[in-house]
C-alpha cells in the first residue's frame, strides 16, 4: 500500500526538545527506511513528506505511532492510487456513462 505522508508543525519545537527530538528522528528514520519511497523536507520552511509503501495499515499506524513529532505535528495521510489505474478507471466511468449504464 502506497501512501503520500504530509507533515507540518502545529507549533514551533522549543530548542530545548530538539535535542531529543532530531536523534529520535534519526533512529525512526532508520527503523523505517526500508517502506520509504521517498523522504523529504520542505526547502525554506518546516515540515516535510514522503511516500511509503507499507505491506498493511497495521505497519503504518506503528509507523505513524512512533513518529517522533507526530503530537506536535499535523500529519495527512493520503493513499495513493497508480496514475494510469486511475485513468483506466476514469475511461471506463465515461464509457459506461457514454452508454447509458450509469
Amino acid at each position: 500500500m502506497r501512501v503520500l505522508v504530509l507533515v507540518r508543525p502545529q507549533f514551533p519545537t522549543p530548542p530545548e526538545q530538539m535535542a531529543t527530538l532530531i536523534p529520535a528522528m534519526v533512529q525512526w528514520r532508520e527503523r523505517s527506511r526500508q517502506y520509504m519511497e521517498t523522504f523529504d523536507f520542505f526547502a525554506g520552511s518546516q515540515g516535510g513528506c514522503g511516500i511509503l509503501n507499507v505491506p498493511d495499515e497495521a505497519t503504518l499506524s506503528q509507523m505513524m505511532l512512533e513518529f517522533p513529532f507526530a503530537l506536535s505535528s499535523t500529519v495527512e495521510v493520503h493513499p495513493l492510487l497508480d496514475g494510469d489505474v486511475a485513468l483506466g478507471q476514469y475511461q471506463q466511468l465515461l464509457q459506461t456513462m457514454a452508454a447509458g449504464q450509469g
